[in-house]
């Protein structure tokens, strides 16, 4: 920093960390005495570590936003919760207003002594664009759960073998869950937005 004689002007470079906050200083030129301070040292680290601060802050909310928009499938994968809010914008469509599931039945099976429950169904593409396909979200609940002390409740996830649907192309999938119980189950099934 640089340290001005209030009486002759002379001037002199000295390290901040010699004057600390504040110390007494005499001029060589025409002896002189001040009381010197670092604060504009100070000041000047102060300011630099506010901008550093603005411009962490204002590059989080851009790459925050970024994401939101260009890397939805990566947001959705890590906050699920986050489908909710693309839906509710509108800027973005929708995985269950491109597809329609159709023809859905469900099976059971025996394997190895394991009762397994399967699900069967044909999902279309009904936009006019390619597009890719989401993944399936089944949900199995028992239809009275209130009533019940233990709930039957179980989600799962089924991923499409296929990649992209055409316009009007359809597909047909078929998933299976083990030891399901018989009776009074809803199934709900959604699609994943991408």
């Amino acid at each position: 920093m640089i340290v001005v004689c209030p009486s002759c002007s002379c001037k002199y470079s000295v390290q901040p960390e010699a004057i600390g906050r504040e110390k007494l200083v005499r001029c060589a030129m025409c002896w002189t005495t001040w009381q010197q301070s670092s604060s504009g040292e100070i000041d000047k680290h102060r300011r630099v570590r506010h901008i550093t601060k603005w411009t962490f802050f204002w590059f989080t909310v851009f790459v925050s936003i970024f994401s939101l928009f260009f890397a939805k499938s990566a947001v959705i994968k890590f906050w699920p919760s986050s489908v909710a809010f693309y839906e509710m914008s509108g800027i973005f469509g929708s995985a269950q207003k491109s597809f329609i599931i159709q023809n859905l039945s469900n099976f059971f099976v025996v394997k190895n002594s394991t009762l397994y429950m399967g699900l069967k169904g044909e999902l279309t593409n009904i936009s006019d664009d390619v597009q890719i396909l989401p993944s399936i979200t089944i949900s199995l609940k028992d239809e009275d759960v209130i009533r019940k002390e233990y709930p039957y409740e179980k989600i799962w996830r089924h991923n499409l073998t296929y990649k992209k649907l055409l316009p009007g192309q359809k597909i047909v999938f078929e998933t299976e869950l083990q030891s399901v119980p018989y009776n009074n189950l809803i199934c709900d099934i959604n699609l994943d937005t991408i």
